[in-house]
């Protein structure tokens, strides 16, 4: 049973959501990367038609079964956004980013302009940036309410390394623009490397950070 004395039961479950939510996310993206190595294995190491036509058929359906986990996640995800966001502001600024994104995609998909289209996708990726961040902040807020030092460090963290990663990919677009050429090039490119390394590092955290949000609330 659960604690019936929560403090912010709705946070709680909403949370937990998003956890689970990135945990399918996470499914889903490493059963694409393994279904892509399958089929570049099987496709460079087989002359026989009917056994490449086969490994496609098993990577087709490896896509699917990661697209329904992503479809499942992102519903389960803004399911939880909209529960935490009873007790929480920060994630009812995170549900009105949501919609906002979710209007200007709606837009883009009757648009027939590359630039309108490519002004809505870089915003849409700046949307996800930003509920990501608000997430964060939601449960940093909820961690000082509930006197946990631990949780709110661990944010605090959390937000540097997205800081730094956002300021790196910045820095390598920005170095390619200006200045332009191979050595420019090859500068950018190692920061985005680094920037890449970080990312992975920046989702684990994240992760990590989310269980430790539900594992607070749910003992409060």
């Amino acid at each position: 049973m659960g604690n019936v004395f929560m403090k912010f039961p709705n946070a709680a479950k909403g949370v937990n959501r998003i956890f689970v939510a990135e945990i399918l996310g996470l499914i889903a993206a490493i059963i694409l990367v393994v279904s892509a190595i399958v089929a570049v294995l099987t496709l460079s190491s087989t002359s026989n038609a009917d056994t490449a036509i086969a490994s496609l058929g098993i990577t087709g359906i490896l896509a699917i079964i990661a697209a329904v986990l992503s479809i499942i996640g992102a519903i389960m995800s803004l399911v939880g956004i909209v529960n935490a966001s009873k007790d929480e502001t920060s994630f009812k600024s995170a549900l009105i980013v949501i919609i906002i994104n979710l209007v200007l995609n709606v837009i883009a998909a009757f648009v027939n302009d590359a630039t309108v289209s490519s002004i809505i996708s870089i915003v849409s990726n700046v949307a996800g940036l930003v509920v990501t961040v608000l997430v964060i902040n939601g449960i940093m807020n909820l961690a000082d309410k509930l006197g946990n030092s631990e949780v709110k460090a661990k944010g605090k963290s959390l937000l540097t390394i997205i800081i730094v990663v956002y300021a790196l990919a910045i820095i390598a677009n920005l170095i390619v623009a200006i200045f332009g050429g191979a050595a420019a090039s090859t500068i950018a490119a190692i920061i985005s490397i680094v920037a890449a390394v970080l990312s992975v590092i920046q989702y684990i955290v994240y992760i990590s950070f989310l269980k430790k949000g539900k594992d607070m609330l749910a003992a409060n």
